[in-house]
């Protein structure tokens, strides 16, 4: 896509987005953490040699990776964020997001504007789901980083047990797979259908950035059924790859051929 026709797309999202009654973003795959930056805190880099060295201590890693999260608060990610919540600020609107780092909510958001599906690191649940209770990780998570602060080696800590079978806990997200307990999000997902019933007729700009076909039931198929179905909808799918529009919104939608990350980091 030519700088040109990148500018006339943005022109026309932001018109779009000023015009509406209601705005939808959905956030997919192009915004995964890919922790790349892991190697900006030492702490964490010789937390991970450790690991490399005692393949024992491995089950620890996604404790690392939370602890990351929760230090990392700069980067190409949290700015395009911010860039998007500028954006649409002033608008009602709805985020569904896919991704589970909850670099989202390093931004402004209202999280009650927010649902993530996926679920995130914020709870713990049974790896085996013995049950649906969840926990909160947070202390697990400031034991990890006292015990590096302290230099008294992982091995010092115990993977944290579900109290009600002693299994091993997990987080609350879809890396659980089969046994990912869903109901960590449910109230949420409520009030987003709820939200999503009031379009109706409304003037709806639908935002779709970086969705891929990994989880398409969650965001792309259902975003392209609002856009069909509310003759007021203007639709604009962001993505490097994915970026077709299906025929019957191609009087509706735009296609933005473009990394949505650096598309957000771009915006004039």
């Amino acid at each position: 896509m030519d700088k040109t026709e990148l500018i006339e797309k943005q022109k026309r999202l932001e018109e779009s987005i000023a015009d509406a009654d209601m705005v939808l973003v959905g956030v997919g795959e192009e915004f995964n953490e890919s922790f790349e930056d892991i190697g900006s805190f030492p702490h964490l880099m010789s937390a991970l040699e450790e690991v490399d060295i005692d393949q024992t201590l491995e089950w620890i890693v996604p404790f690392l990776e939370h602890r990351f999260l929760i230090e990392h608060n700069e980067g190409r990610l949290i700015r395009a964020y911010r860039n998007l919540y500028e954006m649409i600020q002033h608008k009602n609107y709805f985020v569904i997001t896919t991704c589970i780092d909850e670099n989202i909510k390093k931004a402004a958001f209202d999280t009650g504007r927010l649902v993530e599906p996926c679920g995130n690191y914020e709870l713990f649940q049974c790896s085996e789901k013995c049950c649906s209770e969840l926990y909160p990780s947070k202390d697990f998570s400031d034991l990890v980083y006292q015990a590096i602060l302290d230099n008294v080696g992982l091995d010092s800590l115990e993977i944290p047990k579900c109290p009600v079978c002693g299994k091993a806990l997990a987080y609350n997200n879809i890396l659980c797979e089969q046994n990912y307990v869903e109901e960590g999000y449910q109230k949420q997902w409520e009030k987003y259908t709820k939200w999503l019933q009031g379009t109706l007729n409304k003037k709806l700009c639908i935002l779709e950035l970086g969705v891929e076909l990994n989880l398409p039931s969650i965001i792309r198929w259902p975003f392209e059924k609002v856009a069909f179905y509310n003759q007021k909808a203007s639709f604009f799918r962001v993505n490097e790859s994915l970026y077709q529009m299906t025929e019957n919104l191609s009087d509706k939608g735009v296609s933005i051929a473009k990394n949505a990350v650096d598309f957000l980091l771009e915006w004039k």
